[in-house]
C-alpha cells in the first residue's frame, strides 16, 4: 500500500485515466474526495460492497418465502386432465 500525504486541491493520478483529488478535511478528520475516472471503470466504497455481498449470502441461504404442498401439486395435472376431457366433450357434441 502506498501511504500519500496531500493538501486539500492536490491531486493523485492512477495509471493514465484516473484523478483523485482531496476536496477538503473536515476538522473531525474526514476527508472528502473527488475522482474523475472513465464511466467503464467502476468506484465503489468497500463497506457498500461488503453490505452487498452479505446480502446476497443470507438471500442464498434463506429458506424460500412460498411453500408448496406436495399433495395439491401431486392433483394438478389430474385436475388439469380432467378438465380437458370435459371441454373436449363440450366441443365434440
Amino acid at each position: 500500500m502506498l501511504a500519500l500525504t496531500r493538501e486539500i486541491g492536490q491531486k493523485i493520478l492512477i495509471g493514465d485515466d484516473v484523478v483523485v483529488t482531496v476536496l477538503s478535511v473536515s476538522p473531525n478528520g474526514r476527508v472528502r474526495l473527488g475522482i474523475d475516472a472513465p464511466r467503464h471503470i467502476r468506484i465503489d466504497r468497500q463497506e457498500v460492497i461488503d453490505r452487498i455481498r452479505q446480502e446476497n449470502v443470507e438471500s442464498a441461504s434463506a429458506a424460500p418465502a412460498m411453500t408448496v404442498d406436495t399433495a395439491e401439486w401431486a392433483s394438478y395435472g389430474e385436475r388439469q386432465s380432467k378438465a380437458k376431457s370435459v371441454e373436449d366433450g363440450a366441443n365434440n357434441s
